[in-house]
């Protein structure tokens, strides 16, 4: 039997409606993975298949999928896996306006949010490469400021956005259903590039 080489590949695209069950499978480990935290974050059936719809149909939803290719003898073959997902919005954000603290540019920005990996696909560096995948669309729409938020009790999120580069600026409230009043730890990160590129 022939030595078969499988190459790994990245692609980070917009998200089809043919996405949506498997956004939903990612988010729905996700879940899971809070409640283990004991984090109340996810817990009341947000996001749900309508929001994750919204998202798509509003052409602010990314998947980062995995692409196998196998080199052998016969023909190449390859498959494709979504294994992450994000949701990045340029829509100001009401409670982003009534910040507990300050934010470091009062600029446009994008903000982050569903940003969910595959749970048995952990400590490869996924939600990292999603993140960069992110701050290059943020750059080709010239947005050099991205915003987000967490639960104040979500250690890993608030480790992985301090680790990548992230400011703690402070506290907002939620102030959608199922979450209105919910407070959340906010962050930002401007994005340093060439000023060749504007």
């Amino acid at each position: 039997m022939g030595f078969v080489e499988v190459k790994k590949l990245m692609n980070f695209r917009k998200s089809t409606f043919d996405d949506v069950d498997r956004i939903l499978e990612i988010i729905e480990k996700a879940k899971i993975e809070l409640k283990k935290l004991g984090l109340n974050q996810w817990q009341n059936g947000y996001p749900n298949r309508e929001v994750i719809e919204n998202d798509v149909k509003n052409r602010i939803s990314y998947v980062l999928e995995e692409i196998s290719e196998k080199d052998g003898k016969s023909k190449n073959q390859s498959s494709k896996k979504i294994i992450g997902t994000i949701v990045l919005s340029p829509k100001k954000e009401a409670p982003y306006s009534k910040i507990e603290g300050k934010w470091i540019t009062n600029d446009d920005y994008i903000v982050i949010h569903r940003l969910s990996v595959d749970s048995e696909i952990k400590n490869k560096g996924i939600a990292t490469k999603i993140l960069e995948f992110s701050e290059e669309e943020c750059i080709k729409n010239k947005i050099l400021s991205i915003k987000t938020d967490t639960h104040e009790n979500n250690e890993p999120m608030k480790r992985f956005l301090e680790k990548n580069g992230f400011s703690y600026c402070g506290v907002i409230y939620l102030d959608k259903e199922p979450d209105v009043g919910e407070k959340r730890i906010a962050y930002e990160k401007i994005i340093k590039i060439p000023h060749k590129l504007f």
